[in-house]
């Protein structure tokens, strides 16, 4: 079968690991073309990738010599130029957040099923073999009913990093801050595992930083449908850059993920002894650690992007494009769809509304 032919919008900081993805399946995957405003970066990034160069995502799209659109763009762009890409007939792959608002997510969802399209959004976490193993136990049954949820993005960006885009750090673009834009993923997961939320209350603030709109730390209390709750923290002032975590506590196991790797997973033994201490547990298992079960000194590693978002792996970004590839070729709907990317974004939404109003913020929005 052909090779799917990919175009890029948006030559910033993340379209390389694009790049990179794209490349890393040679038999499936082909990067023609690149697009950005910005006269001088499209025509260096072209020639250096030996790719078509355009200034201008109507001119790329008349073109058309390709079948899917990759969006690279600042977050609040995303489903104008997906939307754009979709009614021209191109499979869509966006870069996260969907969009920072739900009616422009819920326009470019439209265009991608009107226009017989697919959407992928880039949640390369999902994708980890962590969260995989979690999701599997989940659905298996090991975690009893869920009891409580919380991720937690303790990450640092400099000054500079908001100073070196206008659209950094602004509500209409960037569509928020740490949560948004850094803490997104996690929030994805907490998502992905505890199921629909039914109301939120949020704090936020912007202390470690100038010059922006956003906040640099927020932190939320949530209540989810299924009686669980769960407690979410995003900051990009925690000098210089920690772990990711996700930790889900049922009433039968508890899984503890660490960068997108299980720290710790322990269950309810099949024959539980009830006594003065509570229930026998089957010891823990570390199936994707860097940390022991016993509890033996590791070594310690920072996340990737802590500190730098030229950092983030590339790994994730592969997987997305296989499953892109796999849905066209078998007309199927894709893992990480409108739908899914959508949820997350209406979390980070609710959370954003309660800090601002004060209010505690009921589901759906």
């Amino acid at each position: 079968m052909s090779k799917l032919r990919f175009a890029i919008v948006g030559c910033g900081v993340i379209h390389g690991t694009h790049v990179e993805a794209i490349r890393a399946l040679p038999e499936d995957a082909e990067l023609v073309a690149v697009c950005d405003e910005v006269g001088d970066r499209a025509k260096e990034v072209g020639e250096k990738l030996g790719v078509r160069h355009f200034t201008d995502l109507t001119d790329m799209l008349d073109w058309g010599a390709f079948e899917v659109l990759t969006v690279c763009t600042p977050s609040g762009l995303h489903g104008s130029c997906g939307v754009l890409g979709a009614k021209a007939g191109k499979h869509i792959v966006t870069e996260k957040p969907i969009e920072v608002t739900l009616a422009a997510a819920d326009a470019l969802i439209t265009a991608c099923k009107d226009n017989n399209v697919k959407l992928e959004v880039i949640s390369q976490h999902r994708f980890s073999s962590g969260m995989q193993l979690l999701k599997g136990w989940l659905d298996e049954g090991k975690l009893g009913k869920l009891v409580y949820g919380e991720s937690v993005t303790k990450w640092y960006r400099t000054q500079a990093y908001y100073d070196s885009g206008g659209w950094r750090g602004t509500w209409e673009l960037d569509g928020g801050g740490a949560l948004m834009n850094q803490g997104v993923h996690y929030v994805d997961q907490l998502r992905w595992i505890m199921g629909p939320v039914k109301s939120v209350a949020a704090t936020m603030g912007t202390i470690a930083h100038e010059r922006i709109e956003v906040e640099d730390i927020v932190s939320a209390s949530i209540e989810f449908q299924n009686g669980a709750v769960g407690t979410l923290l995003a900051s990009t002032a925690m000098f210089p850059g920690y772990k990711q975590s996700l930790e889900i506590y049922g009433t039968r196991g508890t899984v503890l993920i660490d960068n997108s790797r299980v720290r710790h997973a322990q269950f309810s033994s099949g024959e539980e002894e009830q006594g003065m201490f509570g229930v026998k547990a089957d010891e823990p298992i570390v199936k994707d650690g860097i940390f022991t079960a016993t509890g033996e000194k590791a070594e310690v590693v920072q996340a990737q992007g802590a500190g730098d978002p030229r950092a983030i792996s590339g790994s994730g970004h592969v997987a997305h494009l296989k499953d892109l590839i796999g849905a066209i070729r078998e007309d199927r709907e894709t893992f990480m769809n409108g739908a899914e990317a959508r949820s997350a974004l209406e979390l980070i939404v609710g959370v954003y509304e309660s800090a601002k109003t004060g209010k505690r913020i009921q589901f759906p929005l």
